[in-house]
This record gives C-alpha cells, structure tokens and sequence, in this order.
C-alpha cells in the first residue's frame, strides 16, 4: 500500500511539474510572439515543442492571412517550409540512400551528372562546400532560357534547363575551399537523388504540395486544402501566392518540386519528422551527414527557411522545437531572428 501511494505522489508531481512548465512557455511564448507581431514582424505563428517522441506544447498564435482577408491562425495550417525544405525533402532522400549504401556522401557528383564540372563529392554539396554560387537570379535567367527556346537553341525542360546551367556553371572557388551555403547544392542533391531512385523527389518525400490539395487545380478555383495554407508574399499584380512554392527558382524552374525549397507541412508534420529523425542512431545520421541541418556549438541540428519558418533539435536529449511564420506575407519587408532567439530561450534555458 505505501509503495502505492509513493508512485501515486510520483506520478501526480511529475504531473504537476509539467503543467507549471506548459503554464510558464505557454504564457512566455504568448508575449513573445505577440511582441512580433506587434512589431510587424509575422503575421502569426505557429509553436510546437517535442520532448521524448511527443508533442507537449503546440499552440497558435495570430493571423494565417492578412491579405486579402484576415484569417485566424491555426495549429493545422499548413506552411512552405522553404530552406527547411532542404533537410526534409532532398537531405532525407539523400540520407536514407546513405544509410542503405545506394549513396556515399564520398561519390563524385559526376558519377551521377556526367556534365557536373568539377570534381566535388555528395558530401561536399550537402555540408555547401561545393565551389557552386549561392543562388541563380530567375530574371535574367528566364530571358536566357526563353530566348534560347525561341532560337531553337534549346528543347530542354525547365527543370534540365537549371540542372543543365549549375552543372556547367563557373564556381567562385574551388570543392572542399570555402563554405557559400546555397540552394543550388540541393537542386543538384535532388537531382542525384532522382537520377538513383528513377523517381521523381516528390514521390519519394511526398510533402511537395499538401498533400489533400490538388496540384493541377492551383490558382484555377479552390483546390481542396487551399484554405489552410498560410499564403506568403503579396505579388504585383495584387494575388498572393498561395499553395506555390515561394522561392522563386523553386517555381519558376523547378516547377514547385526542387531541393532547396517546396516542401509544404504543418507543424505536427514537421513534428512526425523531427521524432524520425533524433530516433535514427547518431552514427547513422552523421554518416548521412544529418540530412543537411546545420550543426550549432551546443550540438543542436538546425534549419531556417526564408519564408519564416525554423527547426531545431536535440537528439541526446530527445527535444526539438519548431517555429512555424510566414513572416513574407504579405511583404517581404521582416526578420524573424530575434523571435527565434526568444522561444529558444524560452524552451531549451
């Protein structure tokens, strides 16, 4: 009978401790957001933190929409992760091709692309020390497309048409020189991964569109599921985008399916995502070179998307935290760093 009412006691302050501390983010992440929002900083947010393979905080905040009516946020709305989308999508096909040994983060990215001009290896296109650019601005590099089409110069897709001018493309350094983080690394990484599998990315990670919209019904009506995306950035003929990849070599390229961006979820998700990953044994993640997140000092993987969006883990410790803006719309005009910084503190001090 004592030993009963010991692990009763035990029980029911184990209880008591996780309610003070859901009552202490709850209201500290409330401010915290809210001060961003007063600040024009995002419109809204979604928060979600994961401790021991479950979700133990998930709260919205905010509006979804602000353009061209305001919409309450939610915690099901669904967001463009951006460069989050980079770990998810292309850096967890990647790994998984690692971890059953049809991929070595040592393998020349010409075993795969024939046409990649340098020397530089998987792994050094998923730690961004390839030598490639940073980015590839779509103004200019439509009118080369388009005019090459016109002159019967090219019949390549859109997609080859990108594949094509990173692989041949001049490198401001050399592979294995200097650290550029860029998205063009992983439209190469995605196009390794596809070139291995025969598949196409978005069949292998299926969160390229949400998954209950239908993609040939964007922008003709109201797909189903369109309500419950949180729009990005206000366009100039007045629309926003909506259901469309944000970044603008992720649309117009690579068609809304590409490495560096275009991976659509909401934060329990993201949060499916973040359990996977800290439960893959650490060897493993590290030999796929953890999917492409980024290594803080504290041991902490992370990621950031431009559209607002962020993840972070600890895999030791079982604890992630995901912070989920979209803080582009309805203009591009914002930071969410000191947001980020905040719930940081809120949750992992």
């Amino acid at each position: 009978m004592k030993r009963l009412t010991l692990l009763l006691s035990s029980f029911l302050l184990v209880l008591s401790t996780v309610s003070a501390a859901r009552s202490t983010w709850s209201r500290a992440t409330e401010k915290a957001v809210q001060e961003a929002i007063d600040k024009g900083s995002v419109p809204g947010a979604v928060v979600c933190y994961i401790e021991n393979n479950k979700i133990v905080f998930l709260q919205a905040y905010g509006y979804r929409a602000l353009v061209p009516n305001k919409e309450i946020m939610t915690t099901n709305t669904t967001f463009d992760l951006a460069s989050v989308s980079k770990p998810t999508g292309a850096g967890t096909a990647a790994m998984n091709l690692i971890r059953e040994g049809r991929l070595n983060v040592n393998d020349p990215v010409n075993k795969y692309l024939p046409s990649f001009a340098t020397n530089a290896t998987i792994g050094q296109l998923m730690r961004h020390m390839s030598g490639l650019p940073s980015y590839m601005y779509v103004t200019s590099l439509d009118s080369i497309y388009r005019a090459r089409i016109a002159n019967g110069e090219t019949t390549l897709s859109r997609p080859d048409f990108l594949i094509d001018t990173i692989c041949r493309c001049v490198r401001p350094s050399q592979p294995g020189e200097k650290y550029r983080y860029s998205c063009l690394n992983f439209i190469t990484l995605q196009r390794v991964v596809e070139t291995i599998t025969g598949e196409p990315l978005n069949r292998i990670r299926p969160f390229y569109r949400p998954i209950d919209v239908d993609i040939n019904n964007i922008g003709n009506g109201a797909p189903r599921g369109l309500a419950l995306i949180a729009p990005t950035e206000q366009q100039p003929d007045g629309s926003v985008l909506r259901g469309d990849v944000h970044d603008p070599l992720a649309r117009v390229f690579m068609l809304g399916v590409s490495g560096n961006a275009g991976v659509f979820m909401t934060a329990e998700q993201l949060a499916e995502w973040c359990i996977w990953m800290m439960n893959i044994p650490k060897e493993e993640r590290e030999k796929g070179l953890n999917a492409g997140l980024w290594i803080d000092d504290d041991g902490s993987l992370n990621h950031t998307g431009y559209t607002g969006t962020s993840v972070r883990l600890y895999p030791d410790e079982h604890k992630a935290l995901i912070v989920l803006t979209n803080r582009v719309h309805p203009k591009d005009v914002s930071g969410v760093g000191e947001l980020r910084s905040a719930l940081r503190k809120i949750f992992f001090n």
